[in-house]
């Protein structure tokens, strides 16, 4: 199990046990995650890292609920996530949780501010607030001059910090990050990194990135793998 004491200065904000996916293809049965035991604690940076095929990404997606595991807990805050019906773990995973991949996955007929705006305004927030919250976390990120530009003129490092402020416009309690600095060039690369750190410290953040990026995995506070299907340390307590 991976565990460490818990302490008033960093309660478990999520909690794993026995978790376990499965998947079927072409009528064969592959087991990815075999029985993960996880505690990740508040205010953490977590790297997951490992070879391609190990179930990095699926682990991920459980984590924020985009898929459902096929047995074991997750616990956020204490609370079974996976008890929500589809209705309410959606309203769940759009509240608590920021996502950034390795594909910004922006929209690239929509300018910088319009791609942060757009959370917002499915959540149904007024457009002036929508507006107010998408250019405060875009000055933050640095793109203060560029929030009128379309993302397909934006550089990839540029792209990637939209990806960035879009996934924390609303405030989520956990970011969740797979391959981030995957598809830039080392320098872009590099200052995306610095960037998720200092967010996470100044938001209270709880960040997990899984990523083949060395120097981003040991600038984290922990790294695990995932070995047969199991969570193990790699660094850290």
């Amino acid at each position: 199990m991976v565990e460490k004491e818990q302490n008033p200065q960093a309660p478990v904000k999520i909690q794993i046990r026995d978790l376990s996916k499965t998947f079927w293809t072409n009528g064969n049965r592959v087991e990815v995650l075999t029985g993960v035991d996880l505690d990740i604690f508040k205010g953490e940076t977590l790297a997951v890292v490992g070879a391609s095929g190990v179930g990095k990404s699926t682990l991920l997606h459980i984590l924020g609920t985009l898929e459902r595991p096929s047995a074991g807990q997750l616990r956020w805050d204490g609370q079974e996530v996976f008890s929500l019906d589809d209705h309410h773990l959606a309203a769940f995973r759009n509240r608590k949780v920021g996502f950034v991949f390795q594909f910004h996955h922006l929209l690239p007929e929509f300018n910088a501010l319009e791609n942060v705006m757009l959370p917002g305004l499915i959540a149904r927030m007024p457009q002036p607030d929508a507006r107010q919250q998408a250019e405060a976390i875009l000055v933050r990120v640095g793109l203060k001059e560029r929030l009128g530009h379309r993302v397909s003129t934006l550089s990839g490092g540029e792209q990637q910090r939209v990806a960035v402020a879009r996934a924390l416009v609303l405030g989520p309690e956990v970011l969740l990050a797979d391959e981030p600095t995957g598809n830039l060039d080392p320098k872009s690369g590099a200052r995306v990194q610095e960037l998720i750190l200092e967010l996470n410290r100044e938001r209270g953040l709880t960040s997990v990135i899984v990523t083949h990026n060395l120097e981003l995995a040991r600038g984290l506070d922990r790294e695990i793998t995932l070995v047969d299907g199991k969570a193990v340390i790699i660094r850290g307590e």
